[in-house]
């Protein structure tokens, strides 16, 4: 396990650099890499840090790829967005809004939404359909009530 410390490197260097965006990818030769933003590269303090991980024998991380990826984050995605995984105290995950852990429970219901709601075509011409709205209401009804959010929409 790779840790970084706040010493190291300030939440908002993490924040701006995208760091905790990148994505390990095992390649079929069973070699790691990192694939991380260009943002990254732009930054020495962190250029200075994967550098020093890649040199850690025990890290898996062979190399380290930096993709302009700049259109994908102004949008809200990135290689990994939902990739993220932090290590929490018992106390710290405590204080998480419990209905966004992932369990077997919420995995089901989550996969059943999806087979309900998610269409795997949209035509134009279903951009001019009032059903649309409908059914994407619905769809985030339900789903912010899976994840027990509570009204986050107008329509709630």
């Amino acid at each position: 396990m790779i840790q970084i410390s706040s010493q190291r490197l300030s939440l908002e260097e993490a924040v701006n650099s995208y760091l905790f965006n990148s994505q390990i990818v095992t390649l079929p030769n069973q070699q790691m890499f990192l694939i991380a933003p260009i943002e990254c590269a732009e930054n020495p303090k962190i250029t200075e840090l994967l550098n020093e991980i890649l040199q850690d024998p025990a890290n898996p991380l062979s190399k380290v790829e930096f993709l302009n990826l700049r259109q994908s984050m102004a949008n809200g995605g990135g290689p990994a967005c939902l990739r993220l995984r932090v290590v929490l105290t018992e106390e710290e995950l405590a204080c998480i809004h419990q209905g966004i852990l992932f369990t077997d429970t919420l995995y089901l219901q989550l996969k059943n939404w999806i087979e309900k709601y998610y269409r795997d075509r949209l035509h134009p011409s279903d951009l001019a359909d009032p059903h649309l709205l409908k059914e994407t209401q619905q769809a985030l009804d339900e789903v912010t009530n899976i994840l027990r959010l509570g009204p986050l929409y107008y329509f709630q």
